[in-house]
């Protein structure tokens, strides 16, 4: 029995389509569950045949999603296809699932949201690269970071705020949330709605800037779609080569890192482990990356890492040095521009404490200290602006 359908059929259609790709689902086999022919599901996405309520009830249930967010007529509808490893094993193809579940509702989400208090979509403010077969992956993805430090004004100093940096100055969303502990991040990009990066918040804050700075060579690429990314993943294409270079040279540029490492051994008299771990907070990434940059730069001996970590040195040694230091750098669960779309959505009524929590993947408890310590911060008198 069919039902009045409030959203329009083609973008049910694509929420379906969407829901099945990233359930990782081929339409046969999403079809035989759903209990209809291959053609009725491909009628449905394709928008060109209603749905009962049954039906919805069955698909939203397959792809363990909620009624509401195929039905939802003013929720921002995307179609990014995921991109599966082939090879995952069988854990691997879960978690991406899981990942690429969770990605999907936090930029549907941060879209809403944006919709909601009429914040303009972040302009996506990359310069694009094609990969040439004529050069070297690594001289293209070296030449590649540096022409964005440069159209940012960064010269070669260690970039401070990475997430604020790629939000507000590049227009790409930033999420950090508790995800599997092998995954390390994702990606998702599509022409009129831009780029979302999805970090692992269980990973330290040097790895995980890593894996941001990695999620953004795929937007500087362009490459449509969404991908999950392991801890442990070996890049075999020349996109995901460009990818890993483009991240390491964006955040320690073969300058800064030489520089650095003379000063560091120029005020001790040598260069021992202890400076190392330094420079590793100095740019704030991890160990594993800091020490393959500097092989690849001829600063240090191939197979330093491996003995190094024969040796027993880990996180909890770049722990002491950081403390030592007095340097902690984790971020809020809020990028600043996430905090000012929740706040203002709140402010003026239009989302509850539980409904900004529940869109944003977050708990109740934590959203309402970041709301109520923001709302303390901004009682300052209002100032006329003068245009």
């Amino acid at each position: 029995m069919e039902f009045e359908q409030k959203v329009r059929p083609d973008i049910f259609g694509a929420r379906v389509r969407a829901a099945r790709s990233v359930s990782r689902m081929t339409q046969e086999n999403a079809a035989s569950e759903l209990g209809m022919s291959r053609t009725t599901l491909v009628a449905i996405e394709a928008g060109k045949r209603p749905v009962s309520s049954s039906e919805v009830r069955r698909i939203a249930e397959l792809f363990k999603v909620a009624e509401g967010e195929l039905l939802d007529a003013d929720a921002p509808s995307l179609d990014m296809p995921v991109e599966f490893r082939s090879s995952a094993t069988a854990v691997e193809s879960d978690d991406e699932v899981i990942v690429a579940s969770i990605l999907n509702r936090l930029a549907s989400s941060v879209i809403q949201l944006e919709q909601l208090v009429g914040f303009t979509q972040p302009l996506l403010d990359i310069p694009e690269v094609v990969i040439s077969r004529d050069e070297s992956i690594e001289q293209q993805a070296e030449d590649a970071a540096l022409v964005l430090r440069a159209r940012l004004g960064l010269g070669i100093g260690p970039i401070q705020d990475l997430n604020g940096l790629m939000e507000s100055e590049l227009g790409v969303r930033i999420f950090e949330r508790a995800l599997p502990s092998k995954v390390s991040g994702a990606m998702a990009f599509a022409d009129g709605v831009g780029g979302f990066v999805l970090l692992n918040s269980k990973h330290p804050i040097y790895r995980r800037r890593v894996t941001a700075a990695h999620e953004l060579a795929h937007v500087v690429l362009r490459q449509k779609g969404m991908a999950v990314h392991f801890s442990d993943d070996f890049f075999e294409s020349k996109e995901e080569k460009f990818c890993d270079i483009f991240g390491c040279c964006f955040l320690m540029p073969a300058a800064a890192v030489r520089k650095k490492a003379n000063e560091l051994k120029k005020i001790v008299g040598k260069f021992t482990v202890r400076e190392l771990l330094t420079l590793t907070l100095y740019f704030n990434v991890s160990m594993e990356a800091l020490v393959r940059r500097m092989v690849s730069l001829g600063l240090l001996p191939n197979g330093t890492y491996e003995r190094l970590r024969a040796d027993g040195l880990g996180l909890k040694h770049q722990d002491t040095v950081r403390s030592e230091l007095g340097i902690s750098p984790e971020p809020p669960i809020f990028t600043a521009r996430t905090m000012l779309l929740a706040m203002a959505a709140h402010k003026r009524d239009l989302l509850s404490e539980q409904q900004i929590a529940s869109m944003l993947e977050l708990d109740l408890l934590s959203v309402r200290k970041a709301l109520e310590s923001q709302s303390e911060d901004g009682q300052e008198s209002a100032l006329e602006m003068v245009l």
